[in-house]
């Protein structure tokens, strides 16, 4: 006599569980992608900057497959800025200078 592993209940919820987890991934991407990039978009504007940068939470453009968040400086909280993968080129890019040349000249 041959024994199954899973019964048919407990079959149907591991499909139903691996279908819910594939949809979280194609919108949300995966967790530890997010966490990698979130250190690296952190390593990419200390190494440009030489300072400090604390980031928000991440992003994931399921229409582009990119991730992307929002930063600050540690001794400035309010000056937030973008930083993100480019579409096409997948590169990182932040609009610290912009929002910095924006503050300074007065513009909201």
């Amino acid at each position: 006599m041959k024994r199954r592993i899973f019964s048919a209940k407990t079959l149907f919820l591991l499909i139903v569980l691996l279908f819910f987890m594939g949809i979280y991934f194609v919108f949300f991407g995966l967790p530890w992608k997010s966490v990698s990039f979130k250190k690296q978009f952190e390593v990419y504007l200390e190494d440009k900057y030489q300072i400090d940068f604390k980031m928000k939470k991440m992003s994931f453009d399921f229409m582009h497959l990119i991730y992307s968040s929002h930063a600050y400086p540690v001794n400035d909280p309010t000056l937030i800025f973008y930083v993100g993968q480019d579409m096409q080129t997948n590169e990182f890019h932040d609009l610290y200078q912009y929002v910095i040349e924006k503050r300074n000249s007065g513009r909201k």
